[in-house]
């Protein structure tokens, strides 16, 4: 492994304390046009960037440019696709910061746990086309897919606590409840928060990773995405974790051959 690389942390690509970006640029750069981008997890209103260092660092060890994102939570004012905004932000601020290193950046590989799962796919699927950075692949752990699904954040407990509602509210712009969910407004709203929702034949790579025992996404949900990307004839991997809830934490024989197939996406699509 060559583990001479430069790290710049807390790059802004805004305004927001939470515009910040953390970029890994290896002394040999791999591929010159390809960047690896890890978007973190919490539901939409919790979580931070570091948490993905380490695996920013493998794949920069690996020759691959690497970066980790902040990026504002959900609210009353900001939604996913302000999210998806940010995503957008980002990615110019990095392409900027690569010129000033020599080098163009012009593929991206989106990938992150649970809700940056969530962001990676529905970055990959809806704003392809005018991204600063192309995504040409993403690898998604524990995503949620459908958001409308009324089992949706049950996992394998079946229950689904009444705080769920108002993270969901957030993250759809739409007040949603236990009495209105199946209501053709707040469904419309969960639709569009929804990966599967935007699956076509153009659609980039996907591979997803899911623990059988996740508490949060249920992993028929996962069943179900797979069997509408082979629909679709979207090229994909699944790699099932057997022994891990949510936190993919039980089978780290797994995760290691997530960061090979990450690695096998990387090497194919960039």
């Amino acid at each position: 492994m060559n583990n001479e690389f430069t790290v710049l942390n807390d790059i802004s690509y805004g305004t927001h304390e939470r515009h910040r970006v953390d970029l890994f640029i290896p002394e040999n750069v791999k591929s010159a046009s390809g960047l690896i981008l890890f978007i973190h997890g919490g539901g939409w209103v919790q979580g931070d960037k570091s948490v993905h260092h380490s695996d920013a660092q493998h794949f920069c060890n690996l020759g691959y440019v690497s970066a980790t994102m902040n990026y504002r939570y959900v609210c009353e004012d900001i939604n996913v696709f302000g999210e998806l905004d940010d995503i957008t932000s980002a990615l110019a601020a990095i392409k900027i910061k690569c010129a000033e290193y020599g080098f163009n950046l012009e593929k991206v590989l989106l990938s992150g746990g649970s809700a940056g799962g969530h962001l990676s796919l529905m970055y990959a699927y809806t704003r392809k086309n005018e991204a600063p950075v192309v995504p040409v692949a993403v690898c998604a752990y524990c995503p949620g897919t459908n958001c409308a699904k009324t089992d949706f954040l049950c996992g394998i407990t079946g229950e689904f606590e009444d705080w769920k509602y108002g993270v969901i509210s957030k993250a759809c712009g739409c007040k949603v409840t236990k009495e209105d969910f199946s209501c053709e407004q707040q469904q419309t709203a969960l639709r569009k928060i929804s990966p599967d929702e935007y699956l076509s034949a153009d659609c980039v790579p996907t591979a997803v990773f899911h623990g059988i025992n996740d508490e949060l996404v249920p992993i028929e949900h996962t069943y179900e995405f797979i069997a509408l990307l082979n629909e679709k004839g979207i090229k994909n991997d699944l790699l099932i974790f057997e022994n891990s809830n949510h936190a993919l934490d039980k089978d780290p024989e797994r995760s290691t051959q997530a960061k090979e197939i990450i690695k096998t996406y990387a090497e194919k699509y960039f």
